[in-house]
């Protein structure tokens, strides 16, 4: 049996994924399209499934489960993937001074991520609808928007970046 379909589990898990030194990597558009991309291919070939997110310029919050595998392998995967790409971009084009300044405050400049993302199992709906609304609501809370679906990078969002990626309507205990 392929490992793929060994590490099945039907846990839903809210996470949150740092990048390292809180450096707001993501505000650079090349640096988010490619986290953007990586998501995409995590749902489409990794078996990820997103019910909520927000992108944040130094951080990713999401809630989501796998349709094969688990969580955790997919999230690893996806981290390793985008810290490649967003590392690789960022070496590119180091006349940027932005860039510059996100290499040189690197710890290390082999990782974008914090070590460990802070993942939870969600086990009851009202978990589940409470960091629901805290995901969505951050950009409100921060002052940036005044409504969650004015944010461009939140699954409220009409024309957010992973329209078409965010499985809507489905129980996730089924």
């Amino acid at each position: 049996m392929s490992r793929r379909f060994k590490n099945k589990t039907k846990e839903l898990k809210s996470a949150e994924l740092k990048i390292r030194g809180e450096m707001p990597v993501l505000l650079h558009k090349q640096a988010l399209n490619k986290v953007v991309d990586g998501l995409k291919w995590c749902c489409e070939k990794r078996g990820l499934r997103i019910y909520n997110y927000c992108i944040l310029p130094n951080r990713i919050l999401l809630i989501s489960d796998a349709a094969w595998g688990s969580v955790d392998d997919t999230l690893h995967n996806f981290m390793d993937f985008s810290a490649k790409a967003v590392l690789q971009l960022m070496q590119f084009q180091r006349n940027s001074p932005l860039m510059d300044l996100m290499l040189t405050n690197m710890h290390r400049s082999d990782s974008l991520w914090e070590e460990d993302p802070n993942v939870k199992v969600l086990i009851k709906q009202e978990q589940h609808d409470e960091v629901s609304r805290r995901i969505v609501n951050r950009p409100v809370d921060l002052g940036w928007v005044s409504k969650a679906e004015h944010y461009l990078l939140c699954s409220e969002h009409p024309k957010n970046p992973l329209q078409g990626w965010i499985v809507e309507g489905i129980d996730p205990w089924s």
